[in-house]
């Protein structure tokens, strides 16, 4: 595949997304590890944000904040709940069949067990390998939201989800492209980031495409 190609295909996509789409970030969970593993967990393969304030993935988190604030930015405090805590509040999502609370606490306890150890947000750095590989480990967990639990944290990314690749896969297949892999779905959209949307933060420019992808009718994805 010819990236340059995909970039202007991805680039020419971009014209379909509405301009209130690129201010319509939630803002994540700055200075929140805790709230943020827990939202970076729970979105996989879920229902995000809905109208009921107290369901979605958004929804629950926040409750989750105000039930447990000793927990928001203190790993140790958010392993010592328990799992079943947890999952009293997020509900019984699993992934890869596993409770994804399960999978929570074991990257708490991960993060912990670092020397020195990630406890708070300020600890946690997006490039550090080892941070890295402490959530990846974990079964269920993986790359795309382990970049993604960094955005939720305030440090630039994307999260090249399935909404994101839709996306750019979309405009390829526009351009008789075929598909690519999560990897180059995220170098193609920060190319075109650089290029065409500069004056948008890259979490906000990724959300964006997400919405945008998310709120097609069905029988288009």
């Amino acid at each position: 595949m010819d990236e340059q190609q995909a970039i202007a295909a991805v680039a020419k996509a971009l014209e379909s997304i509405p301009e209130k789409n690129f201010s319509a970030w939630p803002g994540g969970w700055p200075d929140q590890i805790g709230v943020s593993l827990v939202d970076a967990v729970f979105s996989i393969r879920a229902v995000y944000k809905t109208k009921h304030p107290a369901k979605g993935v958004l929804g629950r988190a926040k409750l989750f904040r105000d039930a447990y604030p000793d927990a928001a930015n203190d790993l140790e405090c958010l392993r010592n709940l328990g799992e079943k805590r947890i999952r009293e509040v997020m509900g019984n999502g699993k992934t890869v069949g596993r409770f994804k609370s399960e999978c929570i606490i074991e990257a708490a306890d991960n993060f912990l067990s670092l020397t020195p150890p990630v406890r708070s947000a300020t600890h946690l750095h997006a490039l550090d390998p080892d941070h890295r590989s402490s959530y990846t480990e974990v079964k269920g967990l993986g790359d795309v939201t382990y970049e993604y639990l960094t955005m939720l944290l305030g440090q630039p990314g994307i999260k090249a989800d399935r909404m994101i690749r839709g996306f750019v896969d979309a405009a390829l297949k526009e351009q008789h492209l075929a598909p690519v892999t999560a990897e180059t779905a995220r170098r193609i959209v920060a190319a075109v980031h650089a290029a065409e949307r500069p004056d948008v933060e890259l979490q906000k420019f990724d959300h964006a495409i997400w919405i945008f992808q998310r709120d097609l009718p069905k029988t288009t994805l």
